[in-house]
């Protein structure tokens, strides 16, 4: 049994005790009240206590890990300026930001023209040739582009990436 448990059962116990001394104390002075009404008062007053003097364990103290400062510590890529500019242009890639899905979709255009200068480079699936040539034309209402949402931008990213 554990110390907690012994140490409740143990103020149960001594308010179920007081509550019978006060039934006896009122009986001698000939008052009467109901038994079942004072060891319930007696039960809970014990519980109370037992509540009130219960010390709560306290948690270590936590200190807080060392700031790293390095731009590499969470990929692999994040030494690469122009991919880490290129990463938070795409995180604010919203129609009223300084990047839209038309800017977005030409930064993929130019990275697609460099890949392209590789002797092995494969050619580009339809719906990524149909963006860079939506987002290569001249008058944006001849050639709407959609917003690119994150499965299609990883996926041409991915595409572009293979070697």
């Amino acid at each position: 049994m554990s110390r907690e448990l012994r140490s409740l059962l143990l103020h149960l116990l001594l308010g179920a005790v007081i509550a019978l001394l006060v039934f006896g104390g009122l009986a001698a002075a000939g008052l009467r009240m109901a038994l079942p009404t004072l060891l319930a008062a007696g039960l809970a007053g014990g519980a109370a206590i037992w509540l009130l003097r219960l010390e709560p364990s306290r948690a270590d103290q936590l200190d807080t890990p060392p700031l790293d400062l390095d731009v590499d510590y969470a990929l692999p890529h994040g030494q690469d300026i122009r991919v880490r500019r290129l990463e938070d242009m795409i995180y604010g890639a919203q129609p009223n930001r300084r990047m839209t899905a038309r800017t977005l979709a030409r930064t993929l255009a130019e990275i697609a023209q460099e890949r392209a200068l590789g002797p092995q480079a494969a050619p580009l699936s339809p719906p990524l040739q149909d963006l860079i040539d939506r987002a290569r034309h001249e008058d944006p209402e001849a050639a709407p582009i959609q917003a690119i949402d994150r499965r299609t931008l990883h996926r041409h990213l991915r595409e572009l990436a293979n070697r």
